[in-house]
């Protein structure tokens, strides 16, 4: 059995039992992972890129949502595990998918609504307003979904929420 796999493991462990960090082999994988990140993110996003793939074919998005919110629990523990993810996610904006639109406004709009929301935001500045242009999605549950997002954002502290506000006024929501 691989190391990545092992890690990964550890990872989809913690997102399905939802228990603390205080079990030792979390903590070594979030360790490993973030002490590693530049030689394992061609490898988390090549999982990822194969999951999505092999899985929206065959419409078979239960897979798909285990995968986003396995990248929204990377992304709280080993957010430069995420470097080439990201950019799949913000495609994932673009495709004539539905659901596929939906897990992405919903995955990105959790992970720009974490305490590292607002660093997120000026690390992937054309993710964040493809994400912004979901409000005018043509499909309304994708458009539910980012309205939906945007309560985390609000309600998230400092700079992220800053943004959004600013975004409201914009846009004449305020």
């Amino acid at each position: 059995m691989s190391v990545l796999h092992l890690i990964r493991v550890r990872f989809v462990l913690k997102v399905g039992v939802n228990k603390g960090m205080d079990q030792p082999a979390f903590r070594l994988a979030t360790q490993v992972c973030n002490g590693s990140s530049t030689k394992l993110q061609r490898y988390v996003c090549q999982y990822f890129t194969d999951i999505i793939l092999q899985h929206s074919d065959e419409e078979e998005f239960e897979e798909i949502q285990k995968a986003h919110d396995l990248i929204k629990h990377l992304n709280r523990f080993c957010p430069s595990l995420l470097h080439n993810v990201v950019p799949q996610l913000e495609e994932e904006l673009r495709v004539d998918e539905v659901s596929i639109r939906i897990m992405a406004t919903q995955a990105l709009g959790e992970m720009f609504a974490d305490s590292g929301g607002a660093d997120f935001m000026r690390k992937y500045p054309s993710t964040w307003n493809l994400w912004l242009t979901r409000r005018n999605d043509k499909a309304a549950a994708v458009r539910l979904a980012f309205v939906e997002a945007c309560k985390g954002l609000v309600l998230a502290p400092g700079d992220t929420r800053e943004a959004i506000e600013g975004e409201q006024i914009k846009f004449g929501l305020g």
